[in-house]
This record gives C-alpha cells, sequence and structure tokens, in this order.
C-alpha cells in the first residue's frame, strides 16, 4: 500500500510527519525553528532560502512566539 502523504508540501517535520503546504507557513516557521506541535527539526521543500543565524537574539525570540507567527488558533 503507497503512503498517504504527499511529497508536495513546502514543510515537513521529521518527527511527527506533519507537513504545512504553503509558502506563508514556511516562511513562519523558519522563524520558529522547530514544529509548533512536537519541537521536531523541520525539513523544508526549498531549503536554500534558510533563517540567518546571526539574527537570532532575545527580541527575536520572544516576537517568534507561535501565536504571533501563526495566528491564534481556530476553535
Amino acid at each position: 500500500m503507497g503512503s498517504l502523504m504527499s511529497d508536495n508540501f513546502a514543510v515537513r517535520c521529521t518527527s511527527c510527519e506533519f507537513t504545512w503546504n504553503t509558502q506563508g507557513m514556511a516562511d513562519g516557521l523558519r522563524v520558529l525553528g522547530a514544529c509548533p506541535k512536537c519541537k521536531g527539526e523541520l525539513e523544508f521543500r526549498d531549503a536554500a532560502a534558510t533563517a540567518p543565524a546571526s539574527a537570532a537574539s532575545a527580541q527575536t525570540e520572544v516576537a517568534a512566539a507561535p501565536h504571533l507567527v501563526l495566528g491564534i488558533p481556530r476553535i
């Protein structure tokens, strides 16, 4: 039986295998640097555009809270 997961993704978590399919989500997840669901490592479809390591500061980490980057969850 084939896999139900598609290889057509913008970002995929290597731990929980959750995928995000839009470039906007990929940009937000680059800021976070980890999966917001399980804190696992992220695999980007286009690995060329990565976040610069020198930009990581205390101010950036505070502004990168998941609810600020991804929006308030809908219930």
